[in-house]
C-alpha cells in the first residue's frame, strides 16, 4: 500500500523568517538562513515524516509529509513587484498550487502586506487551501503591538494566527501541534 504525499508550502515575503522557521520545525539545518533578503531562490523540499491521517483504527492510512521552503515572493517594500522572475517564479507558483497546506508567514516587524493579503484570499477561497497564518519575529514586538497586530491580521484574513519567534523558539511547539492536528483530520 503506497502512502499519500501531503505537501506543506511555506510562503511569505523575503526575509520574514521562512527558512529559520523550517529549520526549527525540523530541529536541524534544512535551509540556508541569512539577514540578506532573497537567500532562498529555488524551492527546497524536505521529507518530514510518515504520519497517520484520519481517525480510522482498522487499516489506518498514512501520509508522507513534505515541507517546501519557498523563496520570498515579494520584498518588504510594497511598491516593488515580485522579486522572482521567469522559471523560478513559475516553479514557486507550481509548488504553491500543488501544496495541500500553506503556512503563510508574516514578518512581525513589517506586518501584513496588501500583496500577501490578496494571495491569501486567492489560495483560501479559490483554491481551497488549508492555511496556517504565522506572525514570525514576535520577540521583536512589544506586548501591546503584538496583540494589536494579531487581531488586525485575524480580522483581515479571517484565519487563526499563531505567534512565533525563530530566535527564542516561542510558539514553535504550538505551531507544530496545529500542523499535526490539520494533517490528522
Amino acid at each position: 500500500m503506497s502512502n499519500k504525499q501531503l505537501k506543506i508550502a511555506i510562503i511569505g515575503p523575503e526575509n520574514s523568517g521562512k527558512s529559520s522557521l523550517i529549520n526549527l520545525i525540523f530541529g536541524k539545518y534544512i535551509s540556508e538562513v541569512s539577514e540578506i533578503g532573497g537567500t532562498t531562490k529555488r524551492p527546497i523540499k524536505k521529507f518530514w515524516g510518515k504520519i497517520k491521517i484520519g481517525r480510522q483504527k482498522k487499516e489506518p492510512q498514512f501520509a508522507d509529509v513534505v515541507f517546501v521552503d519557498l523563496g520570498g515572493l515579494y520584498s518588504s517594500d510594497e511598491k516593488k513587484s515580485p522579486i522572482m522572475v521567469g522559471s523560478v517564479l513559475q516553479k514557486t507558483y507550481e509548488e504553491i498550487e500543488d501544496a495541500d497546506m500553506i503556512i503563510h508567514i508574516i514578518d512581525g516587524e513589517k506586518g501584513l502586506s496588501k500583496s500577501f493579503e490578496k494571495l491569501h484570499h486567492l489560495l483560501k477561497y479559490r483554491y481551497r487551501k488549508s492555511i496556517i497564518v504565522v506572525i514570525n519575529k514576535c520577540d521583536l514586538i512589544d506586548d501591546i503591538n503584538r496583540e494589536s497586530l494579531k487581531k488586525y491580521v485575524e480580522s483581515r484574513l479571517q484565519n487563526r494566527v499563531f505567534l512565533t519567534s525563530a530566535t527564542t523558539y516561542e510558539g514553535v511547539d504550538i505551531l507544530i501541534n496545529a500542523i499535526l492536528d490539520i494533517i490528522k483530520r
